[in-house]
């Protein structure tokens, strides 16, 4: 549950909890005194006076219960409609930041020079991994599939560094994707769903793979061995959880 939703709860929880003690005090307050009335000898007059007095004392407590809910009530809707909205604007700009970085790099691929390459790839690094930084992992996928579209998640030359290296894509959802000869060298790729993706040829020198998950569809180097590394099997019928 994220904390917005317990916060949430919370207020209902307090709302509850103080509808239910101040009803039980209504209770011990009206049972003491009918038996102090009881013990009591008092004149007709003086008992209706008690009475009326009584019945003024709780119509104003379940006043005070019900505006005190009320209130308790549009504080939850007013909680329950900022995070909505929070969410949404949150969504609306991981989207937004999404699509810059594919039109951006989009133009850099399209009019790169061959004496301009080094110092392009340098800046496209930057840019990858400053982006990854601000997406969820829903949207990490697609990065991958974008780099691995467009060939520059292969490995590189020797002179330079790897895309993705000392990049984060945790908790990734790559699962089905054609990831051959990708190079994940360095990249951290903790809880990353690579269920039924062919990594063949794939470079994961120095990854971090820990709790990274896989399938028997899932393709590999021939002499791989997932569990080695910190990656698990999970089955397609349950989800693949980066903790």
């Amino acid at each position: 549950m994220s904390k917005e939703a317990n916060k949430i709860v919370k207020v209902n929880e307090v709302s509850a909890a103080t509808s239910s003690t101040l009803s039980t005090y209504i209770d011990r307050t009206v049972e003491t005194l009918k038996f102090s009335i009881s013990t009591i000898n008092i004149p007709k007059e003086a008992f209706r006076a008690i009475v009326t007095t009584l019945i003024l004392l709780v119509l104003g407590l379940l006043l005070i219960i019900g505006n005190l809910s009320n209130t308790l009530n549009q504080q939850t809707s007013q909680f329950k409609e900022f995070y909505i909205n929070t969410e949404s604007t949150v969504d609306y700009q991981r989207h937004v930041i999404l699509s810059d970085y594919i039109k951006t790099i989009g133009n850099i691929v399209l009019t790169e020079k061959s004496q301009a390459k080094s110092e392009n790839s340098a800046m496209i690094r930057a840019m990858t991994q400053a982006t990854l930084q601000e997406l969820d992992p829903e949207r990490r996928r697609y990065v991958v599939m974008f780099l691995s579209d467009i060939n520059l998640l292969k490995k590189s030359s020797k002179k330079q560094l790897p895309l993705l290296f000392g990049a984060s894509i945790t908790g990734a959802k790559l699962q089905g994707l054609d990831l051959r000869e990708a190079n994940f060298q360095g990249t951290n790729l903790t809880g990353v769903d690579l269920r039924g993706a062919d990594l063949r040829r794939a470079n994961f020198k120095n990854a971090i793979l820990t709790n990274a998950c896989y399938n028997k569809l899932t393709l590999f180097n021939k002499g791989f061995i997932p569990t080695a590394v910190g990656m698990k099997e999970v089955l397609d019928t349950k989800k693949c959880y980066s903790s």
